[in-house]
């Protein structure tokens, strides 16, 4: 779960035109940050057996372990991955230009 699923082209998209070599120590921060709210959705929609499961799981199991057993325990994964992206995205969107000026 740790891929980059907002790019330098996602922001692009919303307006926000980075340059420079801060670009990927602000899309890695993103990204955790986009990562951290994901975690903390699934968090909410699993019971104490299931969140002690997966944190258990995390210590243990690899990456491609972990992601199945996401894929099998919380149906609304990809909705939730989407609506936290959209959220995100908003907020950058909202706060672009002062993205822009600084990345200037």
């Amino acid at each position: 779960m740790n891929q980059q699923l907002i790019t330098q082209e996602t922001l692009s998209e919303i307006g926000i035109d980075l340059h420079g070599q801060d670009v990927n120590a602000l899309l890695a921060h993103i990204n955790s940050t986009l990562q951290e709210r994901i975690g903390a959705e699934i968090s909410e929609t699993l019971d104490d057996e299931q969140l002690k499961a997966l944190l258990s799981l995390k210590e243990t199991a690899s990456e491609d372990e972990v992601s199945n057993w996401l894929d099998q325990n919380v149906p609304e994964l990809k909705q939730i991955a989407q609506d936290e992206i959209d959220i995100l995205l908003g907020e950058l969107a909202d706060n672009g230009e002062a993205i822009n000026e600084a990345a200037k």
